[in-house]
């Protein structure tokens, strides 16, 4: 049975979010102040496999693509990417630097945001403690440009081409890191930009396998992006549980 990236709880020994980490006696006695034992852990090869990112002087290989607080308080990814389908809010970026404890890369523009208000919320992130900021596809480099001389923060351009060009021009905007997320083709974008960038920090989305990620991970990727189901797809699953052990009753 082939194992899904898609994240599940625990109690489905076939998901690889269900497999907890082993630590020893004395890993658990001097690392207290790590998180332990969170419901959702994420793969082991991304740990063991990944080189990491950079980013504000910490080491990050897994990165959980939510805004979901329960999500985020229970899994065990080293950092969370906080974008979503709507323009960046003040409110969100600080409650979830506030709230996770671990860092965050902030979402402050793309097809609906650009121009002074990806800039305002830019620097509003660097000022609330974020490791990083993201712009989509759309966003423009004459906005990364402008962004670049105002904040020292890593900048990371979601990118689903391994155009030259298009590339080359990001980076000489000011953008850090590529984030790859070419579904079926990410791996084989990731190797193509790579091959031609080869010291150039890349990311990538998980796909939808352990396969797909170790793919990305041996075509270049020093991270991986991890997207979770949302909390019905959770309670789903509990609640099937709960049916098969408790529906006699």
């Amino acid at each position: 049975m082939q194992k899904t990236t898609t994240m599940e709880i625990n109690l489905i020994s076939e998901s690889f979010w269900g497999s907890k980490k082993k630590t020893s006696f004395w890993e658990r006695l001097f690392r207290r102040n790590q998180p332990v034992n969170k419901a959702l852990t994420t793969p082991e090869i991304i740990g063991k496999n990944c080189q990491g990112l950079l980013l504000k002087n910490e080491i990050l290989k897994s990165f959980l693509f939510s805004t979901d607080m329960a999500l985020i308080e229970n899994n065990d990814a080293d950092a969370i990417l906080a974008v979503y389908p709507f323009p960046p809010s003040p409110k969100i970026i600080k409650t979830l630097i506030d709230f996770a404890g671990k860092p965050i890369v902030c979402g402050v523009g793309g097809g609906q945001t650009k121009g002074k208000k990806s800039l305002e919320m830019a620097i509003y992130a660097e000022e609330m403690g974020a490791h990083g900021i993201i712009v989509n596809i759309p966003f423009e480099n004459k906005d990364i440009k402008k962004i670049r001389e105002k904040i020292t923060l890593p900048i990371i351009a979601t990118v689903t081409s391994s155009d030259y060009n298009f590339l080359q021009g990001k980076i000489d905007a000011g953008v850090n890191v590529f984030h790859v997320s070419g579904g079926a083709n990410t791996s084989k974008i990731v190797k193509e930009i790579t091959a031609q960038f080869p010291d150039f920090p890349v990311m990538a989305t998980g796909g939808k396998n352990l396969e797909s990620i170790q793919e990305s991970i041996d075509s270049g990727s020093r991270a991986i992006v991890l997207s979770p189901p949302s909390n019905k797809d959770l309670f789903k699953t509990v609640m099937e549980k709960y049916r098969k052990t408790f529906g006699s009753f």
